[in-house]
């Protein structure tokens, strides 16, 4: 299993395997996993010390992604979310992201019976303008967030 613990600002920064027993296990990419460990924690404080530069942020983010990408390292879901798709810059809501909640467009929504207003959350990078949409869905959680709970 992988996990991605938080620090208190609730921003994921850990990225382990463990075995059943709660232990940490020596696997084949464990080293590659405390890189991107070490580039995630490094872009959250380069990100906090100076906020009105997050292209610093992007230069972090692009290691995390080339390296993922020659060691074949899949990121926790809640990692993924947090990386701008365009400029691979952190996203922290106020410092380097808007976000916005706007109803579903005409062209998305579907016609339900119960005629309940679902919502979207948006959240656009102040650097390149990149635009992230999560659908906003009260009893929705992750397929990964899921499989954490039943074990």
């Amino acid at each position: 299993m992988y996990f991605a613990a938080t620090n208190g600002g609730g921003a994921p920064y850990f990225i382990s395997k463990m075995n059943m027993s709660g232990k940490k296990t020596n696997t084949s990419g464990s080293d590659g996993f405390q890189r991107l460990n070490f580039l995630y924690q490094a872009s959250i404080v380069a990100l906090n010390a100076v906020p009105h530069c997050p292209q610093i942020t992007s230069v972090f983010g692009k290691n995390m992604i080339s390296i993922g990408k020659k060691l074949q390292l899949k990121l926790d879901h809640s990692v993924k979310r947090t990386i701008c798709k365009g400029c691979k810059v952190l996203l922290i809501p106020g410092k380097s992201v808007e976000v916005k909640i706007k109803p579903i467009p005409a062209s998305r929504k579907r016609k339900s019976r119960r005629g309940n207003q679902r919502k979207i959350q948006e959240w656009k990078c102040m650097l390149c303008s990149c635009v992230k949409q999560f659908v906003l869905n009260p009893g929705y959680s992750l397929w990964a967030e899921q499989n954490m709970d039943s074990t």
